[in-house]
């Protein structure tokens, strides 16, 4: 009685759609773009859904008649049928959604059942990825005409609840970003820019509230913990490298594990992986957000002839598809070509993105973490030296498709605690002037040791006596 009541239940559904279309000829061009003829297991309504696509290909009219002169009379009566079934023409969308479902439903059963005789393990990963492939794609073509936008428009403005956007946990990101599961968000930055500590720290705070895959291409899950352990709990990270933590630590840690623990973040070693490897680990796991780090790590799996640029094409492509597809929010590490060893210091800019610039158009928000120049000047204030720039980080929004730009953030690199955080006030200032008092003092420290006058100071000598002084 289980399996005949859905199996009802879809041909109810699938009589109403092409009911819907026999007895609207309006509604002849939406029902067609977003109903797939695979979804169609009558074979009479088939029949019927293929001469209404023809009909409308050649530019005449879909109605009964056309119909019927293009079919023959024998399908008058089930014509007639389908037309005194349909309750509402105006329900056609939820009658296909229920169609699709149980047509997909049939196709995984099916394939379930070959995956279970399936001799090789390459085989059984082939029919995993279809079943992924399955429970992923969208259904037909989605079309809005004008009134079904300004419909949707008005609901959603009118909505009870509010538009949730995923959060950074970082507030001056969060104000001017709007960013959503399917979307593809990309942080690029030189090697040692702090890429994996920051997306760390993004990752274990959207784990609070969604389920996220962190897969990390060059580094083992025991040395991310070790790093978010630091951070979450603040454990100073070289006590937890050397074994070496005190009765302080093993209480933070304590306190802290319930919360640790009970974020939705898994680790996973993608070392070697494809994209296509990657896509079904996130569907198996049912992934809100993954983490990627870093994309050009990725296997390619195309012809390796075709080089490396066509190789990171591909992978860029898939990845997108994958994210609008499956509703699932792609973040992607990236590494930034290096400037040339005689040129100068300058922004990073999205355009800097190694190996292609299929990766830049098919983001919709690009980030940029990098450190300043050493001797320049953020926000009115001089980067005295190495030390003090290894310190900081900018973080700058080069690429939003929804929303505007955003100036460099600057952040505090504390790689003690493996932690980035916005210097204090709207703009930094606060702590901008901090490291640079502290700059200048150092170097004044550096200068007394060498024997130099203190900037604003004279510099005073004992002059010896020859004789001929008049004093």
């Amino acid at each position: 009685m289980a399996d005949v009541m859905p199996a009802q239940r879809w041909l109810e559904a699938e009589n109403a759609v092409i009911g819907a279309l026999l007895l609207d000829e309006r509604l002849a061009s939406p029902i067609l773009a977003a109903v797939d003829a695979a979804d169609i297991c009558d074979a009479a309504n088939r029949r019927i859904y293929q001469a209404a696509r023809a009909l409308l290909l050649e530019d005449k009219p879909v109605d009964p008649v056309t119909i019927r002169s293009k079919i023959g009379p024998e399908c008058e009566q089930r014509l007639l049928q389908l037309m005194e079934v349909v309750p509402t023409t105006a329900n056609w969308r939820e009658y296909a959604t229920i169609m699709h479902e149980q047509a997909v439903m049939a196709r995984i059963r099916d394939t379930a059942h070959d995956l279970m005789a399936e001799p090789t393990l390459e085989g059984c990963r082939s029919k995993v990825a279809a079943l992924g492939e399955m429970l992923s794609a969208s259904r037909g073509v989605e079309a809005w005409t004008m009134t079904d936008a300004y419909r949707h428009f008005m609901e959603a403005q009118d909505a009870a609840e509010k538009r949730v956007y995923v959060s950074y946990g970082i507030r001056e990101l969060d104000a001017v970003t709007f960013t959503e599961q399917g979307d593809v968000v990309i942080v690029g930055g030189e090697p040692s820019s702090g890429k994996t500590l920051l997306a760390l720290q993004m990752a274990y705070h959207m784990s609070k509230t969604y389920n996220v895959g962190f897969f990390s291409l060059e580094t083992n899950p025991a040395k991310l913990t070790d790093r978010l352990v630091s951070a979450a709990i603040d454990v100073d990270f070289t006590a937890i490298k050397r074994q070496q933590l005190k009765e302080g630590d093993w209480q933070r840690v304590a306190e802290g594990g319930r919360d640790f623990t009970g974020r939705r973040l898994t680790l996973i070693r993608g070392s070697g992986m494809t994209a296509s490897r990657i896509q079904a680990v996130s569907r198996s796991y049912d992934f809100d957000i993954i983490f990627v780090d870093y994309v050009q790590l990725i296997a390619p799996e195309t012809d390796p002839r075709l080089g490396q640029t066509q190789a990171m094409a591909a992978v860029s492509r898939s990845m997108h598809m994958f994210a609008q597809n499956s509703g699932t929010l792609v973040v992607e590490l990236a590494q930034l070509s290096r400037p040339e060893k005689q040129g100068k210091w300058r922004e990073p800019t999205m355009h800097d993105l190694k190996e292609t610039g299929q990766l830049e158009q098919d983001a919709d928000v690009i980030m940029m973490l990098y450190k300043p120049e050493v001797g320049g000047k953020c926000y009115g204030f001089e980067v005295g030296d190495q030390d003090q720039a290894d310190g900081m980080r900018l973080l700058k929004l080069v690429k939003q498709k929804e929303g505007r730009l955003l100036l460099p953030i600057p952040m505090h690199f504390d790689g003690a605690k493996q932690r980035m955080s916005v210097m204090a006030g709207p703009d930094g200032r606060a702590l901008m002037r901090k490291f640079s008092d502290l700059a200048k003092a150092r170097q004044a420290q550096r200068a007394a040791k060498r024997g130099d006058p203190v900037p604003g100071q004279v510099k005073l000598e004992e002059v010896e006596d020859d004789g001929a002084m008049p004093f």
